[in-house]
């Protein structure tokens, strides 16, 4: 004979309770109901499963040798209500993203803070990667997605635009040029500059700006990333270009941005693109997406 899982779940229920009245209450249903069921299957089995005493349901040794198999099965099914509630819940959850270094002192934290007030209780991992790093970090899945400067190109890997950010000359409050409104290429040149290795995505902007004039750059210092550039600027070593909010205001005193023409450096969200995203790490990932977007109107507020 073949039961059914209602059938077990009366079974175990009276195995648990003892009574009939105690099983009912188990499973919120009539004493009577419990008591058809249960004879129903003894009937159909043709065995006893329980011996009556007393008002008490003893159960048989074929009873007891069912429930030995029936309980494990039980066990398993709550474990598994335990898991879905976790999958919902989004218990323990932690997120690697990766982000370009001239995003991750200024536009990641004001990101991440954003997330956290949509996903409190997620845990997030910042990891600090040149460029040239994302495509192989997102397609090892060595990160869940990423925040780059230009585009990604891998087969692997999907590269979504987000917003862009203008390019900056960062200077000295006191300089010649600090009191501009906008500064171009022609107006930075023969002034000593804090420039960038030319691999850098930054100094390939700053190579082509004056390659369009016809003219070299001054250079001073050059280094990799755009704070170790700032922190030069500030020891008056030379002025530099920047992303927008990476001198914010406050951030290094006495020095001041100065818009670089018109010049703009695009932002991508970078993702996986064979991998299919879990509901909790897509909501982080449009979350970021969407508050990027903002930036402009939230980020100096």
């Amino acid at each position: 004979m073949n039961l059914n899982f209602r059938q077990l779940e009366v079974f175990r229920a009276v195995m648990i309770a003892k009574t009939i009245s105690g099983a009912a209450e188990i499973l919120n249903v009539s004493q009577p109901g419990i008591s058809r069921l249960l004879k129903y299957m003894e009937y159909k089995m043709g065995i006893a499963l329980f011996e009556r005493s007393k008002g008490r349901l003893i159960p048989t040794p074929e009873g007891l040798e069912l429930f030995r198999e029936v309980e494990p099965i039980y066990q398993r099914i709550e474990g598994l209500e335990d898991t879905i509630g976790r999958i919902i819940r989004g218990d323990n959850l932690q997120f690697h993203i990766g982000c370009t270094p001239s995003l991750s002192n200024v536009v990641a934290p004001w990101l991440f803070a954003e997330i956290k007030k949509v996903m409190p209780d997620v845990m997030l991992k910042l990891e600090t990667l040149p460029n040239e790093a994302m495509a192989e970090y997102v397609s090892q899945r060595r990160i869940d997605f990423a925040i780059a400067l230009g585009e990604v190109s891998h087969p692997l890997v999907q590269a979504d635009p987000s917003t862009h950010l203008r390019l900056q000359v960062v200077l000295p409050e006191d300089h010649p040029l600090a009191s501009r409104e906008q500064l171009t290429f022609e107006d930075i040149a023969g002034h000593p500059i804090v420039n960038y290795f030319p691999e850098t995505l930054l100094g390939q902007a700053i190579r082509d700006g004056f390659e369009e004039i016809g003219k070299e750059p001054q250079t001073a210092v050059m280094v990799r990333y755009a704070d170790d550039a700032c922190a030069m600027a500030e020891q008056r070593l030379g002025l530099t270009v920047a992303l927008e909010y990476t001198a914010i205001p406050g951030r290094y005193p006495g020095l001041v941005s100065v818009p670089l023409g018109d010049v703009r450096q695009s932002i991508y969200f970078v993702r996986h693109n064979e991998v299919s995203m879990s509901n909790h790490l897509r909501n982080c990932f449009e979350t970021a997406q969407s508050k990027l977007a903002e930036i402009h109107t939230s980020l100096l507020t």
